[in-house]
């Protein structure tokens, strides 16, 4: 693994553990501040100090463990973003039980299906109303609620109420370096969500592997917590940000953060496709609304930036001239491009979905790197990530320490390390999970390609694969990337299996939908078609399905973490897809011929 930078936690030093991992901080930097979160009276950050939040920590453990909490116990946690969820989160692994992350944003039978396969010993939640969504029959086999605002609630314990406990001793952390810390449940694309269980010893590589990719987050730095902490890479970051003593500033409404992340100024921030799609779109917005000479030198000024981060790219020097040129275009306008969330963001990080490539472009050339990652959900150390000073747009970077990837024979790749999980939860773990293979090699389920320089690029899911009646097979990701650089599509979603060409599913939004059939929709046909122009002829799509019907979490149609629920999209639109494909075999006959623009079939699904 790669060298401790200096003010780092040893791992050795946290014996392992998460709490420990506070501990060692809290003895090198003490007084240094930790975490920030806003005042709910006057607006102001509060911080506190590593100290303060291991007293925090101590004081908790010694709280649940005389609510009941002792080894392996699961607890709960639904809470929005905040200080007091990592309280929460610390104090029940100090006190020897697992921590499972309860998303407050997700549909009530979702999270009232992991609390029955969790079989909680206790619930933390932000206030006792969530109770609610769990059933009166699902309370009375609880030990305990612990409720961050639980004033006068009877049977409900308040958090500042353990908090403002004494003599927690110094034997407040009962981790142990193999016991179960936590839960996380896989996004269910395919079927249900499935429990995995990590050990402390687990969580502690994959901060490990983290933060030796990033060395240019230093001791100090600030970072913004605002994505649900029941997401598994927010929590990651927070206790990375542990091991190499940045600051935390949480948000707790993830609608708000653009509103914040200015004042937060972070040196690292992540995010999915989606909020980067939104934040370039909010950007044009701003833009246009500007004076047509304003226009002008900011569309100058992001040409001038795109050769030159194109040039870094691919490893060239600019000329006097040009260096001079990209000077001024700095500032007279990418500066302040460059400014959108904080003077001092080094880089930015995307998961979860691919990104598409235009995208990476357009941000890099106002200096803003969007550096994509990978990681699947059985083995808790990222897999593989594009590193600020070793990255390749397209890809999905080279492999983090303690993960080893090959290919298999179909090009799935596949990966092993000591991050992989051990079995799913309520399926018998002795001889670990059947997908491995002989080598002790997972399948991802993902297609890739390595390069010659030891960069990942993702092809697609193996399940998402398609095959056209011209016996093309096809991975919808990249189609799909391609056309979200339309401004006006919300989500696209390509079909195809068994048709001769592709179709695509187009969600616009209300504004669009409403602004009239005729007009928007043959605007919205060209840009698709120009967009389509750089894929292969095979690859373009022969219809357009539109809709304003949202894809949502709660409709089914995708997951927290927004990746795409396919079978449950095509389900929907089921009806709407045969009149579409009954409208091009009508048009074409059974087989499609040739593609242009003026071909491109609308079809149009209230």
């Amino acid at each position: 693994m790669s060298r401790v930078p200096a003010g780092d936690v040893s791992m050795e030093s946290s014996g392992w553990t998460v709490p420990g991992m506070l501990l060692a901080r809290s003895l090198l930097t003490p007084d240094d501040p930790a975490l920030f979160q806003v005042s709910s009276a006057g607006g102001e950050w509060l911080g506190t100090t590593w100290s303060g939040y291991r007293q925090a920590v101590a004081t908790l453990s010694n709280g649940f463990r005389k609510l009941g909490v002792s080894a392996g116990a699961r607890v709960g946690i639904m809470a929005p973003s905040c200080r007091e969820w990592d309280f929460a989160q610390l104090g029940i692994l100090a006190a020897g039980g697992v921590a499972v992350g309860l998303d407050p944003y997700a549909v009530d039978a979702h999270i009232g299906e992991i609390a029955r396969r969790c079989n909680f010993a206790g619930l933390v939640l932000a206030h006792p109303s969530q109770l609610d969504r769990l059933g009166d029959a699902f309370r009375r086999g609880l030990d305990f609620v612990v409720c961050f605002d639980a004033a006068g609630v009877e049977g409900v314990v308040p958090l500042e109420e353990l908090l403002a406990e004494t003599n927690s001793g110094g034997d407040w952390n009962q981790a142990q370096a193999d016991a179960p810390a936590t839960i996380i449940f896989t996004s269910g694309t395919t079927g249900e969500p499935k429990g995995i269980a990590y050990s402390h010893r687990q969580m502690c590589l994959a901060a490990a592997a983290i933060l030796s990719a990033y060395a240019q987050v230093g001791e100090g730095s600030r970072l913004a917590c605002w994505l649900p902490l029941s997401n598994l890479f927010q929590r990651m970051i927070n206790l990375s940000a542990i091991g190499r003593g940045a600051q935390t500033y949480y948000v707790a409404d993830p609608r708000e953060v653009m509103n914040y992340v200015r004042r937060i100024e972070p040196a690292l921030f992540i995010g999915v496709p989606r909020f980067f799609e939104k934040l370039y779109v909010g950007i044009e917005q701003v833009v246009a609304q500007q004076p047509a000479w304003q226009q002008k030198v900011v569309h100058w000024a992001w040409r001038v930036g795109d050769r030159r981060a194109a040039a870094t790219r691919a490893g060239h020097r600019l000329g006097i001239a040009s260096r001079l040129q990209f000077l001024a275009a700095h500032w007279l306008a990418l500066g302040k491009l460059r400014k959108v969330l904080g003077r001092d963001l080094q880089f930015m990080v995307s998961g979860s979905a691919p990104m598409p490539l235009w995208l990476l472009e357009r941000f890099h050339a106002i200096g803003l790197p969007i550096l994509e990652a990978y990681g699947i959900s059985e083995n808790i150390i990222p897999v593989c990530l594009n590193r600020p000073d070793s990255f390749r747009f397209g890809s999905v970077g080279k492999p983090l320490p303690g993960s080893e990837v090959r290919l298999a024979d179909d090009g799935e790749l596949l990966v092993r390390g000591p991050g992989v999980f051990s079995s799913y939860l309520g399926e018998p773990s002795a001889c670990g999970p059947a997908t491995l293979d002989a080598d002790g090699y997972l399948a991802t389920g993902d297609l890739a390609i390595v390069d010659a320089d030891g960069f990942i690029t993702l092809i697609g899911r193996k399940s998402d694969i398609f095959k056209t009646s011209t016996g093309r097979r096809i991975a919808p990701a990249g189609i799909e990337s391609q056309l979200q650089q339309v401004s006006q599509v919300e989500h696209v979603v390509a079909f195809g299996a068994s048709r001769p060409q592709p179709v695509v599913l187009l969600v616009v939004s209300e504004v669009v939908w409403q602004a009239g059939v005729a007009e928007s929709f043959q605007s919205l046909r060209r840009q698709l078609a120009d967009a389509s122009g750089s894929l292969p002829a095979y690859q373009r799509p022969a219809g357009l399905l539109i809709t304003a019907q949202a894809l949502t979490v709660s409709g089914g149609e995708i997951t927290a973490n927004m990746k795409l629920r396919r079978q449950a999209i095509a389900a929907k639109h089921e009806v709407a897809l045969a009149e579409l494909f009954a409208h091009l075999d009508a048009a074409h006959g059974t087989a499609f011929t040739a593609w242009s623009a003026d071909a491109l079939t609308c079809y149009c699904s209230s």
